[in-house]
């Protein structure tokens, strides 16, 4: 049985993000909007688990590649910035572990 697809590109659409005075995305508002993104979608998935549905969260893994790669690149004090979006991000993703551990079928 095919899981529900719960990983929608996360870092695609940029549209909704604020922008810097000049109009454009700073690197930190990409980075901020993925994260803000991902966790929605890990949030989705950890609802869809508990819910029994099986999920599909092929693709997460290179979306949070991508971020973390924008994230070294930022300056010190933009990272810092961000460490409450990926405190809460990390709280998610365990949440998340836990709920697929408690749905695994015991070890033999």
């Amino acid at each position: 049985m095919m899981g529900d697809m719960v990983s929608p590109g996360a870092c695609r659409s940029f549209g909704r993000l604020v922008s810097d005075p000049t109009g454009s995305p700073t690197q930190r508002d990409v980075v901020r909007s993925c994260l803000e993104q991902i966790g929605l979608t890990v949030d989705i998935a950890r609802r869809l688990v508990e819910a029994g549905r099986q999920v599909d969260l092929v693709g997460l893994d290179g979306q949070m590649g991508f971020v973390c790669a924008q994230a070294l690149d930022l300056p010190p004090d933009d990272g810092r910035d961000l460490r409450p979006v990926l405190i809460e991000l990390l709280g998610a993703v365990d949440t998340l572990a836990g709920a697929l551990g408690a749905r695994a079928p015991p070890a033999a």
